[in-house]
């Protein structure tokens, strides 16, 4: 091999080399990579005659550096590591060696390693940071590292896709894992029916007992609330904490109505239809209306009538009669009185039932 350290702003892209599609892709996190730990791998290069240096492997490696220089975090002319390539070297092959002759790692080895970071001690910001990806995405890479190692060496060994892997990480619990994956049939394990398994204790962050309470008041309640690894599927965890909450905030409600008159009145934070049909309406009749009002609406009525008996009508006579008419139609429009006898209503508050009566109603 023929090492030598070559001014970065000397290097320039080969035709030889066999990288075409995707050659600029995760050049971001490439470039945080070496600004991080360093360039590992030396970049294999051909002179040419105007005294450059045509990168035949390592392109990739070539942009994440000049990258760098644009960011100013590196110099222009920054010596860069290179393998010189001889007369009897074919660039093809050497450029299509590099790229073929490597295996990626298993994803459980990734999620492996940055487990070992954290325990290490290192930050999530760091580790993100060093190898231009999110902390969340670290988080995602720590939830997976955390599933049963049973499970794991399933995954490992084919016998597992990561589909169903992610599936697990709605629970830490790893008891739960391995009992899941034991109890489901086995062309039952599809991630859905996986964590439906293991959430079958909690509640869907969709229910109406959570819209109505909110995650939020839950949360500050001090309720655990549970994410699967993208944070997709919410579940609440402690189902007597949501029904006290819902019970609190819905008997806030009854008393609202308590203040309307009504005398008694009954929470029902899960309203049957069996419930519920015990209850009736009874409409209310009308009260009769005040001697000026009923004058006034019966003078409308008679302007109404001689109008109507008219043979001819004038441009005006339209518009006069639809005034009267309009004017007669509020008049009528007069409350009803309180109904007499058992009178039930069905109140709706938010995804819950809360029901009054006004049987006894103060008068």
């Amino acid at each position: 091999m023929n090492i030598q350290m070559i001014p970065l702003n000397q290097l320039v892209v080969s035709p030889a080399n066999v990288r075409k599609t995707g050659a600029k892709v995760g050049i971001e996190a490439l470039a945080a990579n070496i600004a991080a730990i360093g360039l590992l791998q030396n970049l294999q290069v051909r002179a040419t005659d105007s005294g450059t240096y045509e990168v035949v492997a390592g392109s990739r490696r070539m942009a994440a550096l000049k990258l760098l220089a644009k960011q100013k975090a590196l110099a222009k002319d920054e010596p860069v590591t290179c393998n010189v390539l001889g007369s009897g070297e074919d660039s093809v092959e050497v450029s299509l060696a590099e790229n073929e002759m490597r295996e990626a790692m298993h994803p459980a080895d990734q999620f492996a390693a940055f487990k070992q970071r954290i325990d290490a001690g290192q930050p999530v910001e760091d580790i993100a940071a060093r190898f231009g990806v999110t902390p969340l995405v670290v988080r995602q890479r720590l939830k997976l590292a955390c599933v049963s190692p049973k499970l794991m060496k399933l995954y490992k060994d084919g016998e597992m896709n990561l589909e169903q892997l992610m599936a697990f990480t709605v629970s830490d619990d790893h008891a739960a894992q391995e009992s899941a994956w034991a109890e489901l049939a086995e062309w039952n394990r599809r991630p859905q029916a996986i964590r439906a398994h293991l959430t079958k204790t909690h509640v869907d962050a969709d229910d109406k007992r959570v819209r109505f309470v909110t995650l939020e008041a839950y949360r500050q309640a001090g309720g655990q609330i549970i994410t699967d690894l993208f944070e997709s599927e919410t579940y609440v965890a402690d189902v007597a904490l949501l029904d006290r909450l819902c019970a609190e905030k819905l008997e806030a409600e009854a008393q609202a109505v308590r203040a309307e008159g009504w005398k008694w009145v009954e929470i029902m934070p899960e309203a049957s239809y069996e419930a519920l049909s015990g209850y009736g309406r009874q409409s209310g009749k009308r009260e009769p209306l005040p001697a000026k009002q009923q004058k006034a609406l019966e003078k409308l009525q008679r302007q109404r009538d001689a109008l109507a008996e008219k043979e001819e009508y004038t441009d005006e006579t339209p518009r006069r009669s639809m005034r009267s008419m309009r004017r007669s139609q509020r008049l009528r429009m007069h409350p009803l009185h309180g109904a007499t006898g058992r009178r039930s209503v069905a109140v709706r508050r938010s995804a819950s039932v809360l029901t009054a009566t006004s049987r006894s109603r103060a008068a």
